[in-house]
């Protein structure tokens, strides 16, 4: 029989996306690339925003012609009324368990066993689930649940499967990955510091972390990416930069904190890429506040700066908040963050414009390009196309915003 699976969102669902990959694998399923001609269809939801969701139930409602329709990720707890009114003979499983959707697919009737199926360039591999925060704007929270780290040998025996394949960007991901460990007597750096005693050479990317999280680790956390082989990447989610909203999103951190985390990690490594993210038109943002986030980016000048703007989420605190900030000005305000930040972005990326540098191929790029990684996760395009999983020497001949553009040296 033949599944199809369609995964959206961040990279933790996406790497939940995979174990379901291997679930079918693994029980004598083919792998589809057409719903319409397959026995099975999986959709892996999101729906951290509004935008997301409604794409979501519009995905819901053109899938459940399927013959059988598995709907997991966040919206199959968060939201599952609206997506079952649309579908009401799909199967709905929380995300992350696995143990469920395997007993489901055995009820189907078992497969004969089928070959191991191919996988991208880079491996993705959850180390936790859920989160110790409580902000009030999140969906997500009442979607996964409390924090859940997966137990180490678990993890380690993932990540030694994905690195045996090859030189490969392995990416470790959850909501908090900073909070991993905190419910089973461990840590991040401890996970990542055996990680890369692993005789194989690979590169981890390490992803998302909460500053509340990583400030009383901070020194580990700077530490750890000294390790070859850990990109030197750090996603650290700013969301304000007023410490009187982070305290009404509940986010357990002050600006100044944010900075502590920010300076500690660059100050043993300056190069390393920073990327954070910012709410725009959160309740009862003033103009104020709007200059302070304008006045971070100028001061801290990260890498990256995802803009998203305000999103009232049913069920969370800040959607019975008063204040909301009109659409446009919310929309004028993201424009601005968003010009400074490429405009930072790409007086960063010019400062690489010269270097010579060895790069990890990980995926094909447009047309005939290729996408690599430096030792800082910079995104580097060349114009031909590389064998994937294995490394060159690179100089960097011009530079964009988003990524720096290279040649292949002694091509």
């Amino acid at each position: 029989m033949k599944a199809y699976i369609e995964a959206y969102g961040c990279t933790l669902n996406f790497g939940e996306s995979r174990e379901v990959e291997d679930v079918l694998v693994g029980k004598g399923w083919e792998l589809s690339c057409d719903p319409d001609g397959s026995d099975l269809a999986v959709l892996v939801t999101c729906v951290v925003i509004e935008t997301t969701e409604r794409a979501m139930l519009k995905r819901i409602a053109e899938l459940r012609r399927s013959r059988r329709l598995v709907v997991t990720g966040c919206m199959a707890t968060a939201c599952r009324e609206k997506a079952h009114d649309l579908a009401p003979s799909a199967v709905f499983i929380a995300p992350g368990d696995l143990e469920t959707f395997s007993r489901l697919v055995d009820s189907y009737g078992l497969q004969q066993s089928s070959m191991a199926h191919e996988r991208e360039s880079y491996g993705i591999v959850p180390i936790a689930a859920g989160c110790r925060g409580a902000c009030s704007y999140c969906i997500t929270r009442l979607a996964r649940g409390e924090l859940k780290s997966r137990p180490r040998e678990k993890i380690m025996s993932a990540i030694e499967r994905e690195a045996s394949c090859g030189p490969r960007e392995i990416q470790l991901t959850a909501q908090d990955t900073a909070a991993y460990g905190h419910d089973i007597g461990t840590d991040l750096p401890s996970l990542v510091g055996d990680a890369c005693k692993l005789p194989f050479d690979f590169r981890l990317r390490v992803g998302m972390m909460n500053p509340k999280s990583a400030l009383p680790i901070v020194d580990k956390i700077a530490d750890m990416y000294l390790e070859p082989k850990v990109f030197k990447f750090i996603h650290l989610p700013l969301q304000s930069a007023s410490d009187r909203l982070l305290l009404h999103m509940e986010r357990g951190y002050s600006v100044d904190d944010f900075r502590t985390v920010i300076r500690t990690v660059r100050g043993l490594l300056p190069a390393v890429t920073i990327s954070t993210d910012l709410i725009v038109g959160y309740p009862g943002e003033s103009e104020r506040d709007h200059k302070d986030n304008l006045s971070i980016i100028s001061e801290l000048k990260p890498d990256i700066v995802n803009v998203t703007r305000f999103s009232s989420r049913p069920g969370t605190k800040a959607a019975e908040s008063e204040g909301h900030v009109v659409g446009w000005k919310a929309k004028n305000r993201s424009r601005e963050l968003t010009e400074l930040r490429f405009k930072v972005a790409l007086e960063r990326n010019k400062a690489w414009i010269g270097r010579t540098f060895k790069a990890l191929a990980t995926e094909p790029g447009k047309n005939t390009s290729t996408i690599l990684r430096n030792d800082e996760y910079k995104q580097v395009v060349v114009s031909e196309r590389l064998s994937l999983e294995k490394y060159y020497e690179i100089n960097v001949v011009d530079a964009t915003p988003t990524y720096l553009i290279g040649m292949r040296v002694g091509a």
